[in-house]
């Protein structure tokens, strides 16, 4: 602990933040970016509601005693009640657990899309930067192109070829989805790779390999995790968009985008079966986007105190 000496003590007087920052020892980088992020209450309201949100997903489904393909016709259109707690669709199906097994899938594509683009556009992005010149040419070169790829041409020939289904929806998403990564971390690199640091690993005969996994990439990690929490949000959104137009996910299996598009056709006169869908849709899109602006701020060295 830091010791409080009278003089200290006396200029400080009433002031307790100031009291309290002279007698909190020296935290390192990620302690300081957790204090400062628990700090933004926005962001970490965001955090509990995904946390709680990820619990139900996967509790949810096993919550009331129905399968999400399970049909009654006897109970098609019912409002949410007891026995039914956000009401049924036009098969019967039981929306409470169709709407937490949407979440499941949701999810799953989003988290699991946005985590691949970014192994794969950190790992392209560190060599490219690193290695510069001619290399890198021909790489942001192949980028250009892939940036340029119609993504919802590349789906439906995806479609074609493989079937629709969770692994065609990720694949199209990762084909071109690591590009925007691998430009944010070729541009860390090309800042980072002439500092002293590397310098001295490169004296010492550390191969590029290693220059690049074990210290430059650590050094970019802040900007890396702000991109995956933004691009979850996105993937999110794309599947909900394609299971809409049904290049997406496929009954039985439900998530929030097909959920949304059967409530499309009952819209006027069961309007609640749009409500949940859109209602999570939208907030898990918000709670990313804060908790990602909350990030931002926490781990920009630029603000440690």
């Amino acid at each position: 602990m830091v010791e409080i000496t009278r003089e200290k003590f006396e200029r400080v007087g009433p002031n307790i933040e100031e009291s309290q920052a002279i007698v909190r020892p020296s935290m390192t980088y990620w302690q300081d970016a957790w204090r400062r992020l628990k700090m933004n209450k926005v962001a970490m309201a965001s955090l509990v509601f995904l946390i709680l949100l990820g619990i139900m997903a996967i509790i949810g489904p096993y919550m009331l005693p129905y399968k999400y393909s399970d049909q009654n016709l006897m109970m098609t259109n019912k409002p949410p009640s007891a026995e039914h707690w956000f009401g049924t669709d036009y098969l019967g199906r039981d929306l409470f657990v169709r709407t937490w097994m949407g979440a499941r899938i949701s999810l799953t594509i989003g988290i699991a899309a946005a985590l691949l683009d970014g192994i794969i556009g950190v790992i392209y992005g560190g060599i490219s930067g690193y290695f510069g010149g001619q290399v890198d040419n021909v790489m942001m070169r192949i980028v250009d192109i892939l940036y340029g790829i119609p993504y919802l041409i590349l789906v439906i020939l995806l479609m074609l070829v493989m079937g629709p289904g969770i692994v065609t929806i990720i694949t199209a998403m990762v084909i071109t989805g690591w590009v925007g990564m691998a430009r944010l971390v070729r541009g860390q690199v090309l800042q980072l790779k002439e500092q002293e640091f590397v310098l001295a690993a490169k004296t010492l005969g550390a191969s590029p390999a290693r220059i690049i996994l074990k210290h430059l990439i650590p050094n970019t990690l802040g900007p890396i995790i702000v991109s995956i929490t933004f691009d979850v949000p996105a993937a999110i959104f794309t599947e909900a968009f394609l299971s809409y137009i049904g290049l997406g996910v496929q009954p039985p299996l439900a998530s929030w985008g097909t959920l949304a598009n059967d409530a499309t056709n009952v819209l006027l006169m069961y309007p609640y079966q749009l409500f949940f869908p859109a209602f999570f849709i939208s907030m898990t899109m918000l709670s990313f986007n804060l908790l990602g602006d909350g990030l931002r701020d926490a781990l920009d060295p630029r603000l440690r105190k």
